[in-house]
């Protein structure tokens, strides 16, 4: 069959066993996308009942038909697994050169059972694994570990996908990265690859990826760059995804300090266009994308001078208004040890609003934040909370685990202000002004999910 293998790669970390599982066309024919494929193999590895941090938790990692061909935006991967974070099916999606090397390995899919007796590292150079000893990584933050394992091995060629700290404290929202800062970041995957003590997984492939008919499929990715080019998509050249909060500020649908308000009457702050001018560094594409959305903005000055880090608009939205925080050097800073820490951006937004909101109304106070004044817009407690969910220490030990879970344990009708969807934090459009994101949020598998 054309565009697929017919085969996945099966790894136990338990016993370090390897084996290759042959898929026949028509099964593949059933699930043509990364996420379907997934959830379909974790349907056949998960055992019912299976606790999220069980060694008999598969980690599955699944590329779509498109993947690896030149079709622009197809160079994707899916990771499925049992959420820590909702306890329900948890899928995430990532792109970049890490998804072009899991279809090259000559794979369509990539299991992950058992558990490492210690930290390891897998390096699956096309069909050959190597387990490799990662005591040395452990406590490394992703973008730092993805370097060391390129550096170790020795070829710039290798991808690496990998957990940072986050993920090995087991915080239910942690995300697995890849390529610096692609993630796999919702529904706590990372956590998952963290309880099986997997710091990360490198990959060489060099297969070739086949196409029946080559002729139509460049004249269609041809037609599709071209459109990618246009109009339709100049914004996000331009400004990249921030462009949205003030588009979102003006409909009323731009989540601010835990969902009390709808819009932020300092929003200008944080706009693309105010990012764009005193703040852009860099724009840059992942792999096999023509539109280029993924903008580095810099902190020349201020408390945060010299942080250097890439800001979407779900990551802004999350660090910025929905925590009441104007100042975008921070809201910088915290995407940045975010990524460091290897944790879901929104996620962790939503959980400080969240403590945010119990600090106003008196259910915290500065006992319980070791003398943080946790107040909605103090930039500089949004950066130490991260470091303590990231660490699990202090009121991070509570926040690591989600608005539901914190608010169930805290109580004193804190749920009422826990703002999620099956467990799954509320990305950044309020569904109050959009009725049918609203329902999507209601009836979605994974819960609150910004892409569905």
């Amino acid at each position: 069959m054309h565009l697929y293998h017919g085969r996945i790669l099966v790894i136990n970390l338990t016993t370090q066993e390897v084996k290759v599982e042959e898929l026949n066309p028509a099964f593949l024919k059933g699930y043509l996308g990364g996420v379907g494929l997934a959830a379909r193999l974790l349907y056949h590895y998960l055992p019912a009942r299976t606790d999220a941090f069980s060694p008999d938790n598969p980690l599955v990692f699944a590329s779509s038909a498109l993947g690896g061909t030149m079709i622009p935006t197809s160079s994707k991967h899916a990771v499925a697994t049992k959420s820590p974070l909702t306890g329900l099916v948890g899928d995430s999606l990532a792109s970049s050169f890490w998804s072009l090397s899991l279809k090259r390995t000559g794979f369509d899919a990539l299991v992950i059972t058992g558990a490492a007796t210690s930290p390891t590292y897998l390096f699956i150079d096309n069909e050959i694994v190597h387990f490799k000893k990662a005591e040395h990584l452990w406590g490394k933050g992703s973008p730092e570990t993805e370097r060391y394992i390129k550096c170790e091995i020795g070829d710039t060629r290798v991808t690496v996908a990998t957990i940072g700290p986050g993920g090995e404290n087991l915080v239910r929202y942690a995300c697995i990265t890849n390529d610096i800062n692609r993630q796999a970041g919702r529904t706590g995957t990372g956590a998952v690859m963290g309880s099986k003590k997997l710091k990360a997984i490198a990959l060489r492939g060099t297969r070739p990826i086949h196409v029946q008919n080559l002729e139509e499929v460049t004249r269609i990715s041809t037609d599709l760059i071209q459109k990618t080019q246009g109009q339709a998509t100049e914004k996000y050249r331009e400004l990249g995804t921030p462009i949205n909060v003030l588009a979102l500020n003006l409909l009323s649908a731009l989540p601010t300090r835990n969902f009390q308000q709808s819009s932020f009457e300092k929003a200008e702050n944080l706009s693309g266009e105010n990012l764009a001018e005193r703040h852009l560094t860099k724009v840059m594409a992942c792999a096999n994308c023509s539109v280029a959305c993924d903008h580095i903005y810099t902190a020349a000055d201020g408390d945060y001078a010299g942080t250097q880090w890439a800001l979407d608009y779900e990551s802004l939205y999350a660090l910025g208004p929905l925590c009441g925080v104007d100042y975008a050097p921070a809201v910088i800073k915290a995407a940045e040890l975010c990524d460091h820490y290897g944790i879901d951006t929104i996620s962790a937004g939503g959980c400080i609003a969240w403590a945010m909101e119990c600090f106003e109304k008196g259910l915290l106070t500065t006992k319980d934040t070791d003398g943080i004044e946790l107040t909605f817009g103090n930039h500089a407690a949004l950066i130490a909370i991260i470091e303590q969910i990231g660490k699990r220490s202090g009121i991070g030990e509570l926040l690591a685990d989600g608005v539901r879970l914190a608010s169930s344990r805290l109580g004193q009708g804190s749920k009422h202000w826990a703002m999620h969807s099956k467990g799954l934090e509320i990305p950044g459009y309020d569904p109050r002004a959009m009725k049918a994101l609203a329902l999507g949020f209601a009836v979605g598998l994974r819960g609150a999910c910004h892409n569905r």
